[in-house]
């Protein structure tokens, strides 16, 4: 009989668990990953004239949740533009796009790797191929998926 109980414990405790991890892998990949695409594409076409700033800020809106566009706001006015969170400073143009990669990461909920290559030059001045991989968050915020984090 204690047999019994334990088996269907074990049972009852791994169905609940699967429940848990369901309902936390809320946010659908494919959608997921075409909002992130169709984002950094939108990014990359920003050329750094005078409207920067209001492109920037209208992307931004469409693309971050609140909670990360109050963090972006605060981080510009401590240090202006001298890093760019959303990339890492690496930036994003047509050439890197061609060879972004975008994937669930499998040890995280809802964290997409974003991942380019760009040329940049070594310590020696040399030129170099980089790869740049951003752990990006994403989340729903009123029905709608949005970029939560980067990092």
């Amino acid at each position: 009989m204690k047999s019994i109980i334990y088996f269907f414990s074990i049972c009852l405790i791994l169905l609940v668990d699967n429940g848990c991890a369901s309902a936390q892998n809320n946010v659908p990949e494919k959608q997921a990953v075409q909002m992130l695409r169709e984002f950094y594409t939108a990014y990359s076409k920003i050329k750094f004239t005078v409207k920067y700033r209001n492109q920037i800020d209208s992307l931004q809106k469409k693309y971050c949740t609140i909670k990360l566009r109050k963090e972006l706001k605060e981080e510009f006015k401590a240090g202006g533009l001298d890093h760019d969170p959303l990339t890492n400073d690496y930036g994003m143009d047509d050439v890197k796009l061609k060879t972004m990669l975008i994937k669930r990461e499998s040890a995280t909920v809802n964290v997409y790797s974003v991942s380019y290559t760009t040329s940049t030059t070594s310590p020696a001045n040399k030129p170099i191929e980089e790869k740049v991989t951003l752990h990006v968050a994403v989340a729903e915020e009123t029905g709608v998926l949005k970029i939560a984090s980067v990092k």
